[in-house]
């Protein structure tokens, strides 16, 4: 490759890419029920901490989760705790905020939602995983979520 050709490469530029330093908070709503999680989470975990580190954000993760066993959450959900903490802990991060919204009857998308316009929430990343099997509606996440969505591909 000649200098010549390296100084004709196009620089990738768009209003989002280039207001990235501007999302300060950032919320990852985990919604499966695997304890180690899903490939989709375990994406979604990587970007966040990525994004978070590259521009100095906060995350904030919100584990939303409708089922209880009779009465207590058991250790399959201590299971799914530790693995989130593990996995933002190999991107670098120790100190996060964690939700928990359990049993609360709401729809997962509601759920985000109201946390998302609670916390002033800057960005929310999840995987396409929850939107394919059906526990998250994006047309309602494109419509009541009050800020940015990004949505990881499989």
């Amino acid at each position: 490759m000649t200098v010549e050709s390296e100084a004709k490469k196009p620089e990738i530029s768009s209003p989002v890419v280039d207001n990235l330093s501007g999302f300060k908070q950032l919320l990852l709503p985990v919604i499966d029920r695997n304890e180690y999680l899903t490939e989709g989470t375990k994406q979604a975990t990587a970007t966040v901490a990525a994004l978070a580190k590259t521009y100095g954000a906060e995350i904030t993760v919100v584990v939303i989760d409708d089922e209880k066993e009779n009465g207590s959450m058991g250790s399959e959900h201590e299971t799914r705790l530790a693995s989130i903490r593990w996995h933002l802990s190999e991107g670098g991060f120790k100190e996060f905020k964690m939700l928990e919204r359990l049993g609360e009857g709401k729809k997962p998308t509601a759920i985000i939602g109201e946390v998302a316009e609670e916390m002033k929430m800057d960005l929310v990343v999840m995987s396409m995983e929850a939107v394919h099997s059906k526990q998250v509606d994006a047309n309602l996440l494109a419509e009541f979520i009050p800020c940015p969505v990004l949505l990881l591909p499989l």
